[in-house]
């Protein structure tokens, strides 16, 4: 989508970002004051660029991020582009000289060539830069030296914690490195200067002991939309993006399958997941909640929030035993596998590698999704057990057969 309006500080701050259901990922907007000028407007970032017709062809550069230019910092340089390109220069074609090339330059170029990163982790990445390294986004690399890595890595781990100083700087580090395939005068990366935070994993399973508690703890949750969402994460393995924007579109009821069109990996991973019958009953109350009906009416989100996206993001609750949403992931993982379920049938249920296979949305049915339905409803069956302390599935089955009292 374009519009015309006149670019000034205020009326940049005020558009709006793209949403997730929209159908373009970009909006331009185009200075009524300078021709060529505009600001690209995504998800979460908003970046001045100048755009011009070049030997017949249409060719938009880059300028730099709303927020570390001005609305006249970045129409300053538009007018130094834009001259250039009436040269006949096409300013993507001119090589930098390594003493010029930004950390911004640098990140721009990483990002730009992390086509197999999903949208989320690039955005990640983005917010990571923006957040700790707002100020070395317009350095050149040249000028930060290791002390500078050694001693902001330092700063942001006492600040923010290890996870984070240690997050940024492999932004950081990747982005030099990408700068470094073009530029060999660079010189050695100053990351190696850091003293890189011991990460212990965060993210383990809930002990088979501690699930009865847990599912007690999550059941009288008043909230119902963030008790099923937790729910929901256990019983089917997703990751809590993946969870987080499941649409009703998305689930096939006859065929008891929900389609995850756009996982960990981007679209190219999409796939097909099994309902076991407690997701069936689990998913059918959540269209008769009166909560979600009442303050999200129309939702088209399972799992609707006051949010921008309008979904929920990763609830955090305190409960007397302690989990993390991507830990109930690897709950249903370390359960699967005490159930000797095939490796194959685990990787496909939770999407950690998938064989070639046919497109998905041509028809939700695939032999893959009838060969994982009976794994599918062992794990369930066994986290019913686990968690209600009960002998009996949800169809009010027997998971064992009752031994004969006279014997």
């Amino acid at each position: 989508m374009t519009t015309s309006i006149k670019l000034t500080q205020s009326a940049v701050k005020g558009l709006p970002f793209v949403q997730p259901d929209d159908k373009k990922r970009q909006h331009l907007y185009f200075d009524t004051e300078l021709k060529g000028f505009g600001v690209c407007v995504g998800a979460k970032a908003k970046t001045f660029f100048v755009q011009r017709d070049l030997q017949g062809k249409t060719v938009r550069t880059s300028i730099g991020r709303y927020g570390v230019y001005t609305v006249d910092q970045a129409r300053e340089e538009a007018r130094e582009l834009l001259m250039k390109m009436g040269k006949g220069i096409n300013p993507n074609k001119e090589e930098k000289p390594a003493a010029s090339v930004t950390f911004g330059d640098a990140l721009d170029l990483h990002l730009k060539s992390n086509k197999k990163r999903s949208e989320r982790t690039l955005k990640d990445y983005r917010y990571l830069s923006d957040q700790y390294l707002s100020d070395w986004l317009k350095k050149p690399l040249t000028e930060i030296t290791r002390k500078d890595c050694r001693e902001r890595h330092h700063k942001i781990g006492e600040k923010n914690g290890p996870y984070v100083a240690n997050s940024v700087f492999r932004v950081f580090r990747a982005a030099y490195n990408h700068a470094l395939k073009i530029h060999d005068e660079l010189g050695v990366n100053p990351t190696i200067a850091v003293d890189w935070f011991p990460e212990e994993r965060r993210k383990a399973a809930i002990p088979s002991a501690d699930l009865t508690a847990w599912y007690k703890e999550v059941t009288a949750m008043t909230n119902p939309i963030r008790r099923d969402y937790l729910r929901f994460v256990l019983f089917t393995g997703l990751r809590r993006e993946s969870a987080a924007v499941v649409r009703w579109e998305h689930i096939d009821w006859e065929k008891k399958a929900l389609l995850i069109p756009r996982p960990k990996g981007g679209e190219t991973r999409a796939f097909l997941l099994p309902l076991s019958d407690f997701l069936i009953d689990l998913l059918k109350e959540r269209q008769k909640c009166e909560q979600a009906k009442t303050f999200f009416p129309g939702s088209p989100w399972v799992f609707p929030a006051e949010s921008k996206s309008g979904h929920i993001a990763e609830p955090k609750e305190k409960l007397g035993v302690k989990f993390t949403v991507h830990g109930l992931r690897n709950t249903f993982i370390t359960v699967a596998e005490s159930l000797d379920i095939s490796p194959y049938a685990i990787k496909m249920l939770v999407n950690h590698s998938l064989p070639d296979k046919q497109d998905v949305t041509a028809g939700y049915i695939s032999p893959e999704l009838d060969r994982l339905r009976a794994p599918m409803q062992e794990i369930s069956d066994r986290l019913r057990l686990l968690c209600d302390d009960s002998k009996k599935t949800q169809k009010g089955q027997p998971l064992e057969p009752e031994k004969d009292p006279k014997k």
